[in-house]
């Protein structure tokens, strides 16, 4: 919880979240009283159930009244939650009815697709062009790893590279951030797209008109609000849209370095146009324990890192372990960098390698 002696636009608020250090700082600008829920960095994981979450609510003596809550993720399998929230407090950002109907982009208006914007084909039935996907598969963690439960459905692989476009909304029109290219892990048997990071891209906004213009449309017919995301291949001339996020996402640490107070845009404190305020290029990566271990003081020997563990804390495998932060004037470089600190981490952390082979 944080104070502070200067008047802020919310008295309390709080954030859910799988990583909550991106936000942190910028919520507690703008929030008196900002209460945490992070199932990563938390011994007691509130999302487990309705009744921890409401236990947790108790014990912090927090009630429907003033609280805002903020929702990035942990909520992809808790719809009773979500439900719960929705019901007694107010959202900031896209309500949790509207993120769990977005989520899944097959519930989309048939008329928002054209001949170059699509959806992959989907099947009831495993098929080895498809891959297994549930409605809920944020940052990759419930894509092609099952095969025989009732609640996932087959989508047609895409090869090539996973992008995403990152973009604020205000429910009537858009302000697109940037482009970016995303990673994954590499050589996951469990989780082969696990979500390990993004990179922004100078992308020619002249060549994406149609894109950009589909976007605002989208949001516009669904009245979306905040900061949201969406995840796209580009594959035989054509943009198929994998993944929807009408919430605060990965991507968010990009542009909080090329904008100020894109939080004050998130949940409504102001509006109006957005300058960049640099031309770098920016970068994350997300490392991933390859096995069970635990942290010792080796960790201190990677630069650039966040999100980052205790001394004594035990890592279990295919949980992140930190965050690398980059960034350069020059895209090549920044590759260059990426590829340094990974091999460089490998060598102190028993972590994953990421894929950069598209790049």
């Amino acid at each position: 919880m944080h104070l502070s002696l200067h008047k802020k636009a919310f008295k309390k608020g709080l954030l859910i979240s799988n990583g909550h250090e991106t936000f942190h700082d910028d919520l507690t600008d703008i929030i008196e009283d900002l209460y945490i829920i992070d199932p990563y960095y938390q011994k007691e994981n509130y999302l487990e159930s309705l009744e921890l979450f409401k236990q947790y609510l108790k014990y912090n003596n927090i009630n429907n009244n003033s609280l805002k809550i903020i929702y990035s993720s942990g909520l992809e399998n808790s719809a009773d939650i979500k439900q719960y929230l929705n019901k007694n407090f107010y959202i900031l950002g896209n309500d949790l009815d509207k993120f769990t109907f977005l989520s899944n982009p097959y519930n989309l208006d048939k008329k928002l697709f054209q001949d170059n914007i699509v959806l992959p084909d989907v099947s009831t039935k495993f098929h080895y062009k498809f891959i297994s996907k549930k409605n809920n598969s944020s940052g990759g963690l419930n894509v092609a790893n099952d095969h025989t439960s009732r609640s996932i459905y087959y989508q047609r692989y895409i090869p090539g590279t996973t992008y995403s476009v990152s973009f604020i909304s205000n429910k009537k029109d858009i302000q697109i951030l940037g482009f970016n290219q995303l990673f994954i892990v590499k050589n996951n048997a469990k989780y082969p797209y696990l979500y390990a990071g993004a990179m922004t891209l100078n992308l020619d906004y002249n060549k994406l008109n149609y894109y950009i213009e589909w976007i605002r449309n989208f949001s516009s017919m669904y009245k979306l609000n905040g900061f949201c995301s969406i995840d796209y291949k580009v594959y035989d001339n054509k943009i198929y849209i994998i993944d929807i996020n009408p919430r605060l996402s990965g991507t968010y640490r990009l542009y909080k370095k090329k904008y100020n107070n894109i939080m004050n845009y998130h949940v409504g404190l102001t509006s109006g146009k957005m300058v960049s305020i640099n031309n770098d290029y920016h970068a994350y990566i997300i490392l991933y324990a390859k096995n069970d271990f635990v942290v010792n003081e080796s960790i201190h020997k990677i630069k650039n890192k966040s999100d980052t563990p205790i001394l004594g804390e035990k890592i279990k495998k295919n949980m992140p372990i930190l965050t690398i932060n980059l960034k350069s004037n020059d895209k090549e470089k920044l590759l260059l960098k990426i590829k340094d600190r990974i091999k460089s981490a490998m060598k102190i952390i028993d972590c994953y390698n990421i894929d950069l082979d598209h790049e």
